[in-house]
C-alpha cells in the first residue's frame, strides 16, 4: 500500500465552527468560519483550538478530512453541513488558510454522510479511508453530533488504523481508546471463565496439576485423578479426601455436564442420562413419604429404566415421555416437576438421537431447562473444583453463568418541552437488556447504572426511584454520581463505581458485577467526553468480566420513542477481539466448534470474517451425510474426521474414542451399516466398545447393571487404534484435507492474535 501518508485528523463539522454553538435554522446570518482570534472557550472556532493544541504537543498533521452530514434538517444559513465542509475545505486550502493554517490542495477532503448516525458515518468514512493509508488517525469530538464522532472511530477501527480521541477543549492531550494490547492481562480471567482448563494449563505451569486436573474431569476421565493420588503427587493443600471426588464416575460425569452445557455445547446422551437417573432418584428419597404409591411406583421403574438404559433395549426418550403423560401434578413434588419439565424433555430426546452436537445451532441461545438450573446451581456449591481454583488465587465464575446484564446509561438535564426524555432512554435500554438476557443459558437480573454529572445527580437519583417503583421493580438500578470531566477521568470513575459492589465468590447468586453475562452501553447524546469515557470503562469492564460487550445507539423515533440501535460490531476491537481470538483457537483446539463460531460472533468483523472457514469446519467434522453422497463419499470424509481427532489426540484432553464414533454414527453411517462394518473392521469394533464403555457412553448404566466399572484406554492406545481404523478404512493421500482446514482456522485466529496487539 506504498508510505504511511502522515497523521490524518477528521473532525466533523458542528454549529460552533460556523459561529453558532450548538445553534442553527434557516435564514441566519452568514457563518463565521474563522471567528476573532483572540476568543476564548465556546467562543473560540474549534479548528483553531485544534491546530494550536496539536502544535503545541508536537503533533503534527499531514491531512485533513471534514465531515458534513446532506440531511436538510438543522441546516445552517441555508446550506448543509457538507456545503459548510466544502467552503472550510476551500479556505484551509487557499491563501490565507482557515483558523490559523493553511494546507497544500489534497491535503483536505471532505466526507459526506446521509445523516448524522453512527451507521451512516462509518460507512461513509470507510470507503474513504480504504484508500489511504495513515500513519495514525486522531477523531475529534466536542463539536458535531456525537454520533458522527463514534461512527468515525468505528471507520477508523475497521479499516485497523491506529486512532486516537481529541476533545476541542483538551486539543493537546489526545486519547487512546484501542488499546487492544491490553487485553493480554485478561486473557487468564476469559479463559477461566470459559473453564477452558487446558489452556490454563499451558498459560500457568505453576499451577499444570490444578488445571489438568479439572481438564481431566472435563473430559469425563477419572484416570487422571487416580494416578495422582496413588502416586502421592497431589497439588499443593489439596487433601486426598478431595481429589477422590476426582476419581468417582458420576460427579465427574455431573461435572463434565455442567461444564459442557455452560459453555453452550449439546449434552453428551451418557452425561445426560446418568445425572437424570440420579437427580430424579435424589427427589424421589426426600418425597419417599409424601408422593402417592402409584405416583413413586411410576417413577421408581422409570429411575431403573434410566440407570440399566432399560436393561440395554433402549426407547428411553419415549418412555420419559409417556411416564410423564400419565402422572399429573403433585403440589409441592420437585420430582413430579421435573418429569414435566418440557425443555428438559425435549433437551434428553435430541441427545438421546446421539445427533445433537452433530449439528450447528440455530439461532441465539435460550435458557437452558429450569431443572437442570437448579441443579447446577446446587452442585457448584459443593464443587471441589473451587477448591483447586482458589488455591491457585484465582476467584471463577458460575458455572452457567449469572444470567445478568448490565447496561450503562449517561443521564441528561432535563430540557424545556423534553422532560420526557430520560425516562424514555431508560425504557429503551431496560427493553434492550431484557430482550438479550432470553438469550442467555439462564434467566438472571437486570443491572442498570445511570451515569450522572453533579448537576444531572438529583434528576437521575428521581429517575432511578420512579423505574424501580413503576417500570422495572425487579432491576437492579443505581447511579453513578460525580461523572464528569475528561475521558480518562470518566472511565475511571465509572470504573471504580463498578468495582465497589460485592466481590465476585465463584458460584451464583454473589451479586457481584464482575459475574455479569453482557455489557450494554447506551450512547445517548450528550457530552462527547462522557460517552467516550462509558465506552471506555464498558472495555475495561467487559476485559474484567470476561463477557462481550455491545455498543448501541439511542435514537429517537417518529413518535417521539426511543430505541436502541445496535452499534457496529467493529468497536470489539477495542479489547475483546484479541481475548476472542485466542479463546476461539483454544475451543477450536479441543474441538469445541459450536463454542467456538459463538464466540466468533461476538466480536469485530475482522473475527467473523473467520466464521465461514469455522463453520465449513464444523460441518466437515460433524455434519450428517447428504442424501446424494456415494458410500465412497462418506467413507473418505470418516477418514479425515478420524485424521483430525487422531491428530488432537493427546495434545488436549478429549473423549476421543467416544467423539471419533459419534462423528462417524448415525452421522456418516446408518445404524445397521455401522453395525456392518464394526463386523467387518476389527478397530471399529474395539473404538466402539471402547466409546461405550466412556462416561459420555454407557459406563455409568452398564455399571449399574453389572456392577462393574471399565477402565478407559490411555490416549496413545486411542490414537494408535483411531490410525488403525483410518488404515481399515482404505488409506488415501486426501485424508489430511480436513486436518489442514483445521490447521488453516488455527493459523487464520493465531493471525488476528497477533495483529490486534
Amino acid at each position: 500500500m506504498g508510505k504511511p501518508e502522515g497523521r490524518l485528523l477528521i473532525h466533523a463539522i458542528g454549529g460552533g465552527d460556523l459561529g453558532y454553538a450548538g445553534a442553527g435554522g434557516e435564514g441566519r446570518a452568514t457563518p463565521d468560519y474563522e471567528g476573532d482570534a483572540a476568543a476564548t472557550g465556546r467562543d473560540r472556532r474549534p479548528l483553531r483550538k485544534i491546530f494550536e493544541g496539536l502544535a503545541g504537543g508536537g503533533l503534527a498533521l499531514s491531512h485533513v478530512v471534514l465531515v458534513g452530514t446532506t440531511n436538510r434538517e438543522g441546516i445552517i444559513a441555508g446550506r448543509t453541513f457538507a456545503e459548510h465542509a466544502e467552503e472550510m475545505c476551500r479556505r484551509l486550502t487557499a491563501d490565507p488558510g482557515l483558523c490559523g493554517r493553511r494546507l497544500e490542495p489534497g491535503a483536505v477532503v471532505v466526507a459526506t454522510p446521509a445523516e448524522p448516525t453512527l451507521a451512516a458515518t462509518s460507512a461513509a468514512l470507510v470507503e474513504l479511508l480504504a484508500r489511504r493509508r495513515p500513519e495514525e488517525i486522531i477523531v475529534t469530538c466536542g463539536s458535531g453530533a456525537f454520533a458522527i464522532s463514534m461512527g468515525t472511530l468505528c471507520a477508523a477501527l475497521h479499516t485497523r488504523n491506529r486512532v486516537r480521541i481529541l476533545h476541542i477543549d483538551h486539543p493537546g492531550r489526545p486519547y487512546t481508546l484501542d488499546r487492544a494490547q491490553d487485553a493480554d492481562a485478561y486473557l487468564d480471567s476469559w479463559l477461566l471463565r470459559h473453564r477452558f482448563w487446558d489452556s490454563l494449563a499451558e498459560l500457568d505451569p505453576s499451577h499444570r496439576a490444578h488445571w489438568e486436573l479439572l481438564a481431566a474431569r472435563q473430559a469425563g476421565d477419572t484416570t487422571f485423578a487416580s494416578l495422582l493420588r496413588d502416586a502421592g503427587t497431589l497439588p499443593p493443600g489439596l487433601p486426598d479426601g478431595t481429589i477422590g471426588k476426582f476419581t468417582e464416575p458420576l460427579p465427574t460425569a455431573q461435572a463434565a455436564l455442567f461444564e459442557r452445557v455452560g459453555r453452550g455445547e449439546a449434552a453428551d446422551f451418557g452425561l445426560l442420562r446418568s445425572w437424570y437417573a440420579e437427580h430424579l432418584s435424589r427427589l424421589l428419597k426426600k418425597e419417599n413419604d409424601t408422593l402417592p404409591a402409584p405416583t413413586r411406583a411410576k417413577l421408581d421403574a422409570l429411575t431403573a429404566a434410566l440407570r440399566t438404559r432399560a436393561d440395554g433395549h433402549g426407547g428411553l426418550a419415549g418412555l420419559l415421555r409417556a411416564t410423564a403423560h400419565d402422572i399429573r401434578a403433585v403440589a409441592g413434588s420437585a420430582a413430579v416437576r421435573m418429569l414435566h419439565d418440557d425443555a428438559l424433555t425435549r433437551m434428553y430426546t435430541r441427545a438421546s438421537t446421539h445427533q445433537a452436537h452433530l449439528l450447528p445451532e440455530h439461532g441465539e441461545d435460550t435458557p437452558l431447562p429450569a431443572t437442570l438450573v437448579e441443579a447446577a446451581d446446587r452442585w457448584e456449591k459443593d464443587d471441589p473444583g473451587h477448591k483447586l481454583v482458589a488455591d491457585t488465587d484465582r476467584t471463577g465464575w458460575p458455572v452457567l453463568g449469572s444470567g445478568d446484564v448490565l447496561g450503562l446509561l449517561a443521564v441528561g438535564l432535563e430540557l424545556t418541552g423534553r422532560n420526557g426524555d430520560n425516562e424514555q432512554a431508560v425504557r429503551a435500554v431496560l427493553a434492550a437488556l431484557s430482550h438479550r438476557r432470553h438469550r442467555l443459558l439462564r434467566s438472571g437480573r437486570l443491572r442498570l447504572r445511570l451515569l450522572a454529572s453533579p448537576e444531572a445527580r438529583d434528576i437521575a437519583h428521581r429517575l432511578a426511584r420512579r423505574t424501580a417503583e413503576t417500570i422495572a421493580p425487579d432491576a437492579d438500578i443505581q447511579v453513578i454520581e460525580n461523572v464528569t470531566g475528561d475521558i480518562e477521568t470518566v472511565r475511571d470513575t465509572v470504573v471504580a463505581a463498578l468495582a465497589s459492589g460485592p466481590p465476585p465468590t465463584g458460584r451464583t447468586g454473589s451479586e457481584s458485577l464482575r459475574d455479569v453475562d453482557e455489557v450494554v452501553v447506551a450512547l445517548n447524546p450528550g457530552p462527547a467526553a462522557t460517552n467516550h469515557g462509558m465506552i471506555a470503562a464498558a472495555v475495561r469492564w467487559s476485559l474484567t468480566a470476561a463477557c462481550p460487550l455491545i455498543v448501541a445507539e439511542l435514537t429517537r423515533l417518529p413518535d417521539g420513542r426511543s430505541q436502541l440501535t445496535a452499534a457496529h460490531p467493529v468497536l470489539a476491537r477495542l479489547g475483546t477481539d484479541r481475548v476472542l481470538a485466542a479463546l476461539t483457537a483454544s475451543a477450536t483446539r479441543r474441538l469445541d466448534l459450536r463454542t467456538a463460531v459463538r464466540l466468533t460472533g461476538r466480536g469485530s468483523h475482522e473475527l467473523r470474517g473467520v466464521m465461514r472457514e469455522l463453520k465449513r469446519l464444523q460441518n466437515d467434522l460433524y455434519g450428517p451425510a447428504q442424501h446424494t453422497w456415494s458410500p465412497a463419499t462418506c467413507l473418505a470424509l470418516a477418514r479425515q474426521r478420524l485424521t483430525l481427532i487422531a491428530e488432537i489426540c493427546g495434545t488436549r484432553p478429549l473423549p476421543a474414542a467416544y467423539l471419533a464414533v459419534e462423528v462417524l454414527r448415525p452421522a456418516l453411517f446408518p445404524w445397521h451399516t455401522w453395525k456392518r462394518l464394526c463386523e467387518q473392521l476389527p478397530a471399529l469394533q474395539e473404538l466402539s466398545a471402547l466409546a461405550a464403555n466412556s462416561l459420555q457412553g454407557h459406563a455409568l448404566d452398564r455399571r449399574a447393571k453389572n456392577g462393574r466399572f471399565a477402565t478407559p484406554a490411555t490416549d496413545p492406545q486411542v490414537s494408535e487404534l483411531l490410525r488403525r481404523a483410518i488404515r481399515e478404512l482404505g488409506h488415501h493421500p486426501d485424508d489430511n484435507a480436513l486436518l489442514k482446514a483445521y490447521k488453516s482456522v488455527i493459523e487464520s485466529l493465531e493471525t488476528i492474535y497477533r495483529e490486534s496487539g
